[in-house]
């Protein structure tokens, strides 16, 4: 076994738990279910998801494509990664087991460490090796908007042990958090994949084009965190700041359009499976930019942002409809999931299809409870939605064990 396919196989493992934990969540809502602490494992199912599943793949798929033979068969990156993973199952466990508590606490700081350690290490080796500029400028910004999303764990951890807790302070690090991941990190380490896999089979015009798109998307991090903030009616300076990161994700979402096209041509001669998921996962990236950037308008702003199922639809959006599927699409095209057996075309639709009903239903319970009562129906129609999504993964884990035989 290579060692890249260890951490494929430990990553794919992990799409199950997370779907497994968001399943049983789920029952929890619509069945008594004493033995399961509510509060306790959705901690533990939102912090394994991002570490346990979308870091270990993006971490991995980094050092073995971004990096040249010698720099990713370094030992140090087969020990970052298994720490990675235990501090990621360690961290699952011990919210389970706790919730906030000391364990969980120095599990995740200690998660922590290891991703500002392999930071260090990828980008020096990286800069060693000189890639493509947009390339370059995406990959080092997304691990640098992984280290700044630890500044909201820190935080919280902080006004845990001061048992003096602040409303205000807790969301702003929770949101803080959130941003830097699913819209940092996450979401720029993809398009570093992406524009390093298009290569050098584009035309000069269209380099360009992804370099502006690069550009653009890296500078609207900051200043678009500042969107998270207006929940708390914040100072001028404050909502000027979020004007500039509303206007900055619109420049975004028109110059990845412009770029989208010769972007998704290295899928064209593809199976129509992974067209699917690449389409899914672009088409979900522009929705999200464009949803995003309403949040400007105090009365959408206010609405999103006090509704917990509107906030729950666009984590989902990110997260299952653009992160996941890319990884997948990306995951089948380099050989990984094997695109020519039945179940792995199978476990990927099913998966896609989960994907898509989840979304809508959560996007349509959110708009019911801004504007009337919720109903009844919602928890069993997710409940379903969750047996289908937890589905979907075990099948694309039965596709990667007959991939490999």
């Amino acid at each position: 076994m290579t060692n890249k396919n260890k951490w494929i196989d430990l990553a794919l493992l992990g799409i199950c738990t997370v779907a497994l934990t968001g399943f049983v969540l789920r029952s929890k809502i619509v069945f008594e279910l004493p033995f399961v602490n509510y509060n306790n494992l959705l901690e533990g199912h939102s912090h394994f998801a991002f570490g346990g599943w979308v870091t270990l793949a993006l971490a991995a798929l980094m050092i073995n494509e971004l990096l040249p033979g010698y720099y990713n068969k370094k030992p140090v990156y087969q020990w970052l990664l298994g720490c990675m993973a235990a501090g990621a199952w360690g961290t699952l466990i011990a919210f389970i087991l706790e919730g906030y508590g000391m364990l969980s606490i120095i599990v995740s700081a200690f998660f922590i460490c290891v991703t500002y350690i392999f930071t260090f290490i990828f980008i020096r080796d990286l800069l060693r090796q000189k890639p493509a500029t947009p390339v370059l400028l995406l990959a080092i910004s997304s691990l640098v908007f992984l280290v700044l999303s630890s500044a909201g764990p820190f935080v919280i951890m902080r006004i845990f042990f001061s048992k003096a807790f602040d409303a205000i302070l807790y969301r702003d690090a929770l949101f803080t958090y959130l941003h830097f991941q699913y819209n940092g990190f996450f979401s720029v380490a993809i398009f570093a994949l992406l524009v390093n896999h298009a290569g050098q089979n584009i035309s000069t015009g269209t380099k360009k084009s992804i370099f502006r798109f690069s550009v653009a998307l890296c500078v609207s991090i900051i200043p678009s965190l500042f969107l998270s903030y207006l929940w708390q009616d914040p100072n001028q300076w404050l909502r000027i700041i979020a004007i500039a990161g509303c206007i900055l994700l619109l420049l975004t979402l028109a110059l990845l359009i412009a770029a989208s096209r010769p972007l998704i041509t290295v899928y064209r001669g593809e199976s129509f499976v992974i067209k699917l998921l690449v389409l899914l996962s672009l088409g979900s990236f522009m929705l999200k930019l464009f949803l995003q950037s309403f949040t400007i308008l105090p009365d959408i702003g206010n609405a999103i942002f006090g509704n917990r199922p509107v906030i729950m639809g666009f984590l989902h959006l990110v997260f299952l409809g653009f992160i996941s599927p890319f990884i997948l699409a990306h995951l089948t095209k380099k050989g990984l999931l094997n695109q020519a057996k039945k179940i792995t075309r199978a476990a990927l639709i099913v998966f896609a299809a989960g994907v898509v009903i989840n979304e809508s239903l959560l996007i349509t319970q959110g708009l019911v409870t801004m504007f009337m009562p919720g109903s009844n129906i919602f928890p069993w129609l997710l409940w379903l939605a969750g047996i289908w999504l937890f589905t979907g993964t075990v099948l694309i884990a039965i596709a990667r064990i007959r991939s490999r035989q």
